[in-house]
């Protein structure tokens, strides 16, 4: 009995399911920073101190497996709620809905019709704030794309817009600030997004001296962002953090570019999407097979009829998904036509399985383990992730705890390891100690005959009595 209560406890203590916080129990703290563009080797290829410092505190996954399509609005949107472009909908930063027959891009976007086309979308901000000890869980959101909106009917606490012009070292200050308020409005879990080196990437390249500079920025905001957590005890003890990116970045030679109207007439079709792919809606069904037939002759591009689309792209059922998609090769862009004048350097947006479109990874905190080197995951793990970070119920999304579990200190082999040894140690203990008593204690003397065992059909009350003598049972 008492091995079976001491293996119930011990399962209930790597048990990885969310404790349920009680009003004496504050939730836990979670911050989300994303650095757009971050590719997953800059900190490989670049002299990143801060950057290199964090696997001691944590840990660096080799990279993140994003989905397509591999650009800001939909990656950023995968990471907030665990779902594919296709799931979620927002499906690129240039978005054509035949159904609302209107156009999103990133500057329009600001309205709850494009992030709410699937009711069940709900942001890591939102499910914090929904949670059943909502009065003391409070979200705070500066720049994320999406929120700034009420998706499905619901905005975070606290959340400011994105500002072009704003330093990403005003963003830290203010999202300590509310990290730092008195219990009744202080926030729980935030997220912050920074726009580099994702602009420096597509005017120079992932290779130049000008990413050097801006990743040494960010570095520096690394290192902003560890003073200010090691300067606030209860922060330094009880904060996790998640760095992470949407995608990543490729170069991009200046003649590796096409023009669709040197293929197909301009008047057939609208393309919506971005540089480096196009979903194409066309105007008469009926010219599909033609188009695509056209279309498939390019070189270096990979062209699909909707239902062609590869399965591991996720990204098919979608209304926002044109008839034809077109993807280029990394490095290849494709525009509607000539008159553009977009003469990048670098670029994203590709086959999301390419190796340079991989985004970084960092967690440190006491949900994490440290000084680790982890095997990737997926974008859509993030979501899971933080909700057991949160200790939130998990909803059922694209994503799985299951693939982030090598990361988590619940969940460290170490951990289980040292508990298997505590385990046989004691059993054997329990086993070495009967067998002394075996030992030690004087041999049971034998019961005589005159002894006998009464089951309870006698009606004795006793299980053991003296019988009586053959000699006075004669007498008698």
């Amino acid at each position: 009995m008492f091995l079976l209560l001491f293996f119930c406890l011990l399962i209930s203590f790597i048990n990885p399911s969310p404790i349920s916080n009680t009003i004496s129990s504050p939730p836990p703290l979670l911050l989300l920073i994303s650095f757009d563009g971050f590719r997953w080797d800059y900190p490989d290829i670049y002299n990143l101190p801060n950057f290199n410092s964090l696997i001691k505190r944590g840990v660096r996954v080799k990279h993140i497996d994003n989905s397509f399509a591999t650009v800001t609005f939909p990656s950023h949107f995968t990471i907030a709620t665990g779902l594919y472009e296709e799931t979620h909908g927002i499906v690129a930063n240039n978005i054509y809905d035949p159904i609302l027959n209107d156009v999103g891009t990133v500057t329009t976007m600001n309205d709850a019709k494009w992030w709410s086309q699937n009711p069940y979308s709900q942001p890591i901000w939102v499910s914090n704030q929904l949670a059943n000890d909502s009065t003391q869980r409070r979200s705070g959101v500066i720049a994320w794309p999406g929120s700034n909106v009420p998706i499905n009917g619901h905005l975070p606490i606290k959340y400011e817009a994105f500002e072009s012009d704003r330093s990403f070292d005003s963003i830290l200050k203010q999202i300590f600030a509310w990290f730092r308020e008195p219990i009744d409005t202080r926030i729980n879990f935030g997220a912050i997004y920074h726009s580099q080196p994702d602009a420096t990437g597509h005017a120079y390249g992932p290779i130049s001296s000008q990413m050097n500079e801006t990743l040494q920025e960010c570095d520096d905001y690394v290192g902003v962002l560890l003073k200010l957590i090691d300067n606030d005890k209860n922060l330094k003890t009880n904060l996790n953090v998640i760095i992470t990116s949407d995608h990543g970045m490729h170069d991009v030679p200046k003649n590796h570019k096409i023009f669709l109207e040197d293929y197909i007439d301009k008047s057939l079709f609208s393309a919506y999407g971005g540089h480096s792919f196009a979903n194409i809606f066309v105007n008469n069904k009926e010219d599909i097979d033609r188009i695509y037939a056209s279309l498939s002759t390019i070189p270096n591009y990979e062209v699909y009829k909707k239902a062609q689309i590869p399965d591991e792209y996720h990204y098919k059922s979608n209304v926002r998904i044109g008839d034809i998609l077109i993807v280029g090769k990394v490095g290849y862009e494709v525009f509607v036509s000539n008159t553009t004048d977009a003469d990048l350097l670098g670029d994203h947006g590709y086959d999301n399985r390419a190796e340079s479109m991989h985004p970084i990874f960092y967690g440190f905190g006491p949900a994490f383990r440290s000084n680790l080197l982890a095997e990737p995951f997926r974008n859509v793990d993030i979501y899971p992730l933080m909700c057991y970070i949160l200790h939130l119920n998990q909803r059922k999304t694209n994503g799985s705890l299951d693939n982030v579990k090598h990361i988590l200190i619940d969940f460290s082999p170490i951990i289980i390891f040292i508990i298997l040894v505590i385990v046989t140690a004691f059993i054997y203990t329990i086993c070495a100690c009967r067998h002394c008593r075996k030992l030690i204690y004087v041999e049971t003397r034998i019961v005589p005959d005159q002894y006998r065992l009464l089951s309870n059909s006698d009606g004795s009350k006793n299980n053991l009595i003296v019988s009586e003598s053959e000699d006075e049972q004669e007498n008698h």
